[in-house]
């Protein structure tokens, strides 16, 4: 682990450097127009809005989790039990990202379409006076970029937490277990 940690490192320096060199040599122009980079807190609430909160808690919750498995792997005398136990509460933590996503994606549309629809009255209608783009433009303030986001950041993130499952505790959570398999004989 501290190895992966010190090549990554060591990686990031190395692209640091080089691009450096590129942008002071001139071959490399950076401009900063991306509007997230100079506020990227007020960008992940306009595409998030309240899902922050559980998802800001299944994050704290899984980091608990990681740390308290890692602690125990590491004591070397706990029950098979009790890390099963805690190993389930990490799987469905990180499922319950999935369900978040797909709860808010639902809310989102709910509240996109009660929004572009609860707004187009019978005289529109009759005149014909409702465009497509007028359409389009409820929807969207209404949630449906929302719906969107929360679906992608949902997704994202799981399958993010199940690789990082691995990688934190999947070597030690292998000779664990191996090791209980030889006890057991």
């Amino acid at each position: 682990m501290k190895s992966a940690l010190k090549i990554f490192l060591l990686s990031l320096c190395w692209c640091a450097i080089l691009l450096s060199l590129g942008v002071f040599s001139g071959w490399i122009r950076i401009s900063v127009s991306a509007p997230w980079l100079l506020n990227p807190m007020a960008f992940i609430y306009q595409h998030l809005r309240l899902s922050i909160v559980p998802f800001g808690c299944l994050y704290l919750f899984y980091g608990y989790l990681i740390f308290r498995i890692r602690q125990l792997l590491q004591a070397g005398d706990e029950k098979l039990s009790k890390l099963t136990y805690y190993d389930r509460l990490l799987n469905t933590t990180i499922s319950m990202f999935f369900g978040v996503g797909v709860i808010w994606t639902a809310i989102g549309m709910e509240g996109a379409l009660m929004h572009a629809l609860g707004a187009v009255g019978q005289e529109q209608v009759a005149t014909g006076s409702l465009s497509a783009f007028g359409m389009m433009e409820r929807l969207v303030n209404g949630g449906l970029l929302l719906a969107l986001s929360t679906t992608v950041f949902g997704g994202i993130s799981g399958y993010l937490l199940r690789l990082l499952k691995i990688v934190f505790i999947g070597r030690d959570w292998d000779s664990f277990v191996l090791g209980e398999v030889e006890k057991d004989g």
